[in-house]
């Protein structure tokens, strides 16, 4: 039985090895150059607070204990998308690339806008297909569904140095925590440019501390969280409240949002809501926030840091973490 597990689980991350390898191909126009080497770059642990003149964050209001809460009037599931009415433009004269003839016009707009990394309409669009993204017309964004087929190659380390040679350049912080149901945790963040989507992740993994100590699996449905976030392209939006794009709140392992612009990875701003299982994981997870650098505050005028409501956590995220490339520096 042993064997067969082994077997298995080498057989999943074969699958994720050949799926980015068949990518090659499609990121290889992207223009970036490439090298080997991280770098770390950890927070300050003094705080800074810009002026912020009112409560333009989505978290600016406690929320009950409501799993049905939304953020907004619009609200994007790990299943489906609630659609707005929305006005596009030559959809139906631009070469139909994928299924979703609004996701076509973006992915057509960003090419001729020079926003595609590169590549053209056709690469753009398998990209796209090879990764199977859904997309939620109302903000314009590329997202994973709950039953995504990356799912199923767990996650290592390892991916995040892989990732730089794929045109996938982001900050990355881990937050390591547990026991909790007999399984360490960990919630592991990004935020970033993935070849021409700037983006962001909330990851959710464990893995039996008996059993390995550095392969994870993506959580199984009995032990999703609520979480939701949103994402702003520099700290100037944040405090003007001008929002990228948000992923509603919603029980998921791996909550995406990507949507079609060239951002820079180091300005990045990203909030989040995360809501532990109980009190006792909420104490844990708070324990590797602190573990992984981040402070204690208000979570609205001070980066970096997580506010505790009950076993919710309200998280201000900017340059905690460590780079998958190394910057170049002018």
């Amino acid at each position: 039985m042993k064997n067969e597990e082994k077997n298995s689980r080498i057989m999943k991350i074969s699958a994720v090895i050949l799926t980015l390898a068949l990518l090659i191909g499609i990121a290889s126009s992207c223009s970036k150059n490439k090298q080997q080497e991280e770098e770390i770059t950890r927070g300050s642990n003094t705080i800074e607070a810009p002026v912020n003149k009112g409560d333009n964050n989505i978290f600016g209001e406690e929320f009950p204990d409501d799993t049905t809460v939304t953020t907004s009037g619009q609200t994007t599931t790990a299943a489906s998308t609630t659609k707005k009415p929305v006005k596009t433009t030559a959809a139906a004269k631009v070469p139909v690339t994928v299924a979703n003839p609004q996701a076509n016009a973006q992915i057509n707009q960003a090419v001729n806008n020079g926003n595609s990394g590169g590549l053209d309409a056709a690469s753009l669009a398998e990209f796209v297909n090879v990764m199977g993204y859904d997309y939620d017309p109302v903000q314009g964004i590329f997202y994973t569904s709950q039953d995504n087929w990356q799912r199923q190659g767990n996650f290592v380390e390892h991916y995040d140095t892989a990732a730089s040679y794929f045109n996938m350049n982001y900050r990355t912080v881990r937050i390591d925590f547990g026991q909790t149901d007999g399984m360490d945790w960990r919630i592991q963040l990004w935020k970033g440019l993935y070849g021409p989507f700037g983006g962001c992740e909330i990851g959710v993994y464990n893995k039996d501390p008996i059993e390995n100590e550095k392969l994870y699996h993506c959580t199984d449905d009995d032990h999703l969280l609520y979480m939701e976030s949103a994402l702003y392209l520099n700290k100037a939006d944040y405090e003007a409240g001008r929002v990228f794009f948000t992923r509603e709140w919603q029980a998921h392992w791996w909550l995406t949002g990507f949507k079609l612009s060239i951002v820079d990875p180091e300005r990045l701003v990203m909030t989040m809501r995360i809501r532990m299982r109980s009190a006792s994981m909420a104490n844990q997870f708070e324990e590797g926030l602190l573990n992984a650098g981040f402070l204690k505050g208000d979570a609205k005028t001070q980066y970096d840091t997580y506010r505790r409501s009950l076993n919710d956590f309200y998280i201000l995220w900017d340059d905690i973490g460590e780079m998958n490339y190394i910057a170049q520096r002018s």
